[in-house]
């Protein structure tokens, strides 16, 4: 019989040490939360303040964005331009080098005869109407 009441003793003084274990790690969570809920007041009471500026500066953004659409677009319309005098200066590029084919046959001898002989017959024609008139 006090082999049972010692083990009961035992059981006992386990399940105390199991007791006080359990509290002592409740009380170190109580401590836990506690210091959280002081940190969470405090981060709440910063973010009281930041929360305006955060606010000032989304606003600040958003002009700034609208503003840079606004230029943006001018700039659109600048390169719609530079597009178009880009095009006309090709066009007239091509325009002159087909002027300048054709006016590779008017500079060839053959045809500088004929053109000397035509202002010298137009000149002897002009000479004859003077006379007649």
């Amino acid at each position: 019989m006090d082999f049972v009441y010692i083990g009961v003793l035992i059981g006992a003084l386990a399940f105390a040490l199991v007791v006080i274990y359990a509290s002592l790690v409740l009380k170190r969570a109580a401590d836990t939360m506690e210091s959280l809920s002081e940190t969470l007041g405090e981060v709440e009471q910063k973010l009281h303040h930041i929360t305006p500026e955060l606010r000032k500066t989304v606003d600040e953004t958003g002009k700034t964005v609208d503003d840079l659409q606004d230029k943006l677009a001018a700039a659109d319309n600048l390169f719609g331009t530079l597009e178009n005098l880009g095009t006309s200066v090709h066009e007239g590029s091509r325009f002159l080098n087909k002027q300048t084919e054709n006016a590779s046959s008017f500079t060839s001898p053959k045809y500088r005869t004929r053109m000397t002989e035509t202002i010298k017959w137009f000149d002897v024609v002009y000479k004859l109407y003077k006379k007649v008139k």
